[in-house]
């Protein structure tokens, strides 16, 4: 008998090696064929998305993320998955905030591919299994049964909905007067919805949720180019007034330009600052802020924070601080004769407590927040509540103390009488003072500036006296937000007149602010302030957004209007 040895097994293949890849950043995204300049930062795996940051602005407007208001807080909600918006990590992405967010993504399916500065979203295309109309108080509502998660973006006024319809489907969305168009590569396209209707995603089972619609609604198509028919623009043009979209050269750069203004006070227009009247707090579409007021042209004003969607800046409106300035930032102020006043300002507040101590006040109705005393007057809103992990507060009336609040009051929040203010303590700063102290509040502006009933933050500051006076460091501004080329909005005067203008790259990058200034030299402008820009850039003509910074419609605190008398 022939004894044999035992076949021995084969060793074992290797594990796939995983290659990982430094972190990748670029300045494009593209989400079905629709590209839209955002800085993201991607790290991963030959196999895997390890970390995406993306700017939440990108995120609401070209993935249909919804914030939404719960009692601790405001969220964010996308496909039935909801997250404290105070409990996610964030980080500086150019001049946004960014967001990461790969494990949403990976998630519904979303994939990933980086190619050299340009980042592609991919998610296949579901369609519609039912159209089905909200029912009593619900009744502007439209759901839309999908067999697959669907991506929402905003499109300069148009929402693109990632999907596909059938043609009865389409008949049914007609008459109910939503002007849809379905595009080849699937995407279905409401006409002038962007602004107008809030989309809110589910799943188990997938559904897209529109609020707002309205049975026969008037069609409103995009505005690809400036209203010059209009007849309240007709008659102001013949008057004198400028409206106009040119290119000029800053070096070799081309930078488009749109531009309105001339003689204001001749042509019987005034500036106004444009802004929520009930609380400070909260972001709006600008048409939502320019078209109650009034204007004919608008563009958006100062900067805020899109997280907790709070001031960071200078707003004076008819001789109330609706938010104070910070950081010595520029700004721009005028009166009743609408002359315009640029320089930068800086509001010192002190408390006084019995005629003795002095307590320095950082900030007036802001949501910079930072450690010491801050004050909220009844223009912020009728409740304030906690902003920081740590503060504590007394009440002001009739010029004494009246109450005292602790962290877990703030924290629900309190109200703000008609004829009281609000003095909050952080970062540990003790109180200055108990019920029944008297209490004298001063102020005293770094410029006269601060006498001037209307006043709008921005910054930096361009121009001033016909010179280039940029100085990001006098301002508070790092040196990364110096150097960003991004899409600007601008306010300026010269010897033609004031002019509201927005601009951006004509062909490939966007300004620098120092490409800015000299764009505003070049077109002869003696003072120049630069507003919030890059995704808020906006200007709205006429209700008609005809510009915007990245593609999409972006919501906005503030802004500045040009209003016929």
């Amino acid at each position: 008998m022939l004894a044999f040895a035992p076949l021995s097994a084969p060793p074992p293949a290797p594990p796939p090696e995983l290659r990982f890849v430094p972190k990748q950043s670029g300045d494009e995204v593209l989400i079905g064929r629709e590209r839209s300049k955002a800085v993201w930062l991607w790290r991963g795996s030959n196999t895997a998305t390890e970390e995406l940051w993306l700017p939440l602005e990108l995120l609401e407007s070209r993935l249909g993320f919804r914030r939404v208001a719960r009692i601790d807080g405001e969220a964010l909600e996308w496909f039935g998955r909801t997250v404290p918006l105070a409990s996610l990590e964030t980080r500086s992405l150019g001049d946004e905030v960014g967001l990461e967010v790969s494990d949403w993504l990976t998630e519904i399916g979303v994939t990933t591919q980086v190619n050299g500065s340009s980042l592609t979203l991919r998610l296949p295309t579901p369609t519609v299994n039912n159209l089905r109309r909200g029912k009593g108080s619900t009744a502007d509502r439209l759901v839309l049964d999908l067999n697959g998660p669907a991506l929402v973006q905003q499109l300069n006024g148009d929402l693109l909905l990632e999907l596909k319809v059938s043609p009865s489907q389409k008949r049914q969305l007609k008459a109910w007067g939503l002007a849809p168009q379905q595009r080849r590569d699937g995407g279905l396209v409401l006409q002038g919805q962007a602004t107008k209707l809030r989309s809110l995603s589910l799943s188990s089972p997938w559904r897209l949720v529109l609020d707002g619609v309205r049975v026969g609604g008037r069609r409103q198509p995009p505005s690809a180019r400036l209203p010059l028919s209009n007849p309240t623009v007709a008659a102001l043009l013949r008057r004198g007034f400028v409206l106009e979209k040119r290119t000029i050269k800053v070096g070799v750069k081309p930078i488009q330009v749109f531009r309105a203004g001339g003689d204001l006070s001749g042509l019987g227009i005034t500036l106004q600052p444009l802004a929520k009247t009930e609380q400070q707090q909260g972001l709006q579409f600008l048409p939502q802020l320019s078209q109650p007021a009034g204007a004919l042209v608008a563009v958006n004003g100062g900067f805020f924070n899109r997280i907790n969607q709070l001031p960071l800046g200078a707003l004076r409106r008819e001789g109330v601080w609706l938010s104070g300035p910070i950081l010595n930032r520029g700004v721009i102020a005028w009166g009743s004769s609408g002359d315009l006043q640029f320089g930068r300002l800086r509001l010192d507040q002190t408390l006084q407590v019995n005629n003795g101590q002095h307590w320095g006040i950082k900030a007036i109705n802001s949501g910079y927040i930072q450690k010491g005393l801050s004050l909220y007057t009844p223009a912020w809103g009728p409740r304030y509540r906690a902003l920081s992990g740590e503060e504590e507060a007394l009440l002001i009336r009739g010029g004494r103390v009246e109450a005292t609040f602790e962290q877990t009051n703030l924290q629900r929040g309190i109200s703000i009488p008609q004829d009281a203010e609000l003095v909050v303590a952080r970062g540990r700063t003790p109180l200055p003072a108990r019920p029944g102290d008297r209490i004298l509040v001063r102020s005293q502006a770094s410029s006269s500036l601060a006498q001037q009933p209307n006043v709008l933050g921005g910054g930096p500051l361009l121009m001033q006296n016909g010179r280039v006076v940029l100085n990001g460091r006098q301002e508070g501004f790092s040196p990364g937000f110096m150097s960003l080329a991004a899409p600007r909005t601008v306010v300026a005067q010269g010897q033609s007149g004031q002019w509201l203008m927005t601009l951006r790259g004509a062909s490939g990058s966007d300004p620098t602010l120092v490409e800015t200034a000299l764009a505003a030299q070049q077109l002869g402008l003696r003072d120049a302030l630069n507003m919030d820009g890059g995704s808020s850039t906006t200007l709205v003509v006429a209700g008609q957004t005809v510009m915007n910074g990245r593609g999409s419609t972006p919501r906005v605190h503030n802004g500045l209007g040009l209003i016929p008398l």
